[in-house]
């Protein structure tokens, strides 16, 4: 009789257990196909970012050769696995050169931007001022700027460099940046540190041609359909070229006398620096890389961050 009574309850304990094991077998084969999917996905993207960066890198030398047509075939590519490469070739001097508007204690252009960022006008004081004081040779702090104290309070030493900056990822540095970069993650589009300061309208976009002018983005219409030849279309073969500051003026409906003057010591329609710009994209993974150069001489390479490209 005891027999009896005790065997349904082991068959009953060791079904229990059964069930157990099942369940903690089915969560060990679960945690290894997540863990598998895991590493197949990280595989696949590095492996896209590996093909994408060898996209970039064929337009870049593609694109760096002095005999080719800005608007050539090659200057586009898609291979048979997929992945492929796009390269503009633009004037590097299409944007600000931050560090003439230091040295000359620029108060017009920057704020302009800053007000056309919608920046606050004491945190856009405080910025241009940090900007200046990074590259001044002194240690005088400017009225809202930033010197050695400010930034060792951060924890952060030997700052400033007090030089000219020698990328424009080293404005990142500055502070007030960082705000500027979660405001503005687009910011470095619209500076360099090559040229003698005046920006080529031929490739400038159209809203730094509206600031340089200080006229509505609305004005910039006739100057950018010239610009864009018959095809109606920037950057093909029958783009037209501006070539004069009274050109310019009169597409702009600019008569001021003043203003005219600024354009003629802001503007330029031929800049000797080559921007290389080649997109390199595997599956959904981009990398945009960046030559420049001048004379056949590169004076910087280097990889831009995503900012919603």
């Amino acid at each position: 009789m005891i027999l009896h009574s005790i065997t349904p309850r082991r068959q009953g304990s060791a079904l229990i257990a059964v069930f157990w094991m099942i369940a903690v077998l089915g969560l060990v084969i679960y945690a290894g196909a997540k863990a598998l999917e895991a590493d197949s996905a990280y595989a696949r993207q590095m492996r896209g970012r590996t093909y994408a960066k060898r996209m970039a890198h064929m337009g870049l030398e593609i694109g760096r050769h002095p005999g080719l047509p800005l608007h050539d075939p090659l200057l586009r590519y898609t291979s048979a696995e997929g992945g492929w490469y796009e390269v503009k070739i633009v004037a590097e001097e299409a944007r600000l050169n931050i560090n003439v508007l230091m040295q000359m204690d620029d108060r017009v252009l920057l704020p302009r931007l800053f007000a056309a960022w919608g920046l606050e006008p004491d945190f856009a004081a405080g910025l241009r001022d940090a900007l200046k004081d990074w590259v001044d040779a002194d240690s005088h702090i400017s009225l809202n700027g930033a010197e050695s104290r400010e930034y060792e309070k951060a924890g952060l030493e030997g700052m400033p460099f007090n030089r000219p900056f020698q990328a424009v990822e080293e404005m990142r540095l500055v502070r007030g940046m960082a705000e500027l970069d979660a405001l503005r993650p687009d910011w470095r589009e619209w500076f360099t540190v090559y040229g003698d300061g005046r920006v080529d309208v031929n490739d400038a976009r159209p809203e730094l041609i509206a600031l340089l002018a200080n006229v509505p983005m609305e004005r910039v219409g006739p100057l950018l359909t010239l610009r864009a030849g018959l095809d109606g279309m920037q950057g093909t073969e029958d783009d037209v070229k501006l070539a004069s500051v009274p050109q310019v003026a009169q597409l702009l409906g600019v008569f001021q006398p003043l203003i005219v003057e600024q354009l003629t010591q802001w503007i330029q329609f031929n800049g000797p620096i080559r921007r290389i710009e080649s997109s390199g994209q595997f599956g959904d993974i981009r990398r945009r890389w960046v030559l420049i150069t001048q004379n056949q001489k590169a004076l910087w390479r280097g990889e831009i961050p995503p900012h919603g490209l």
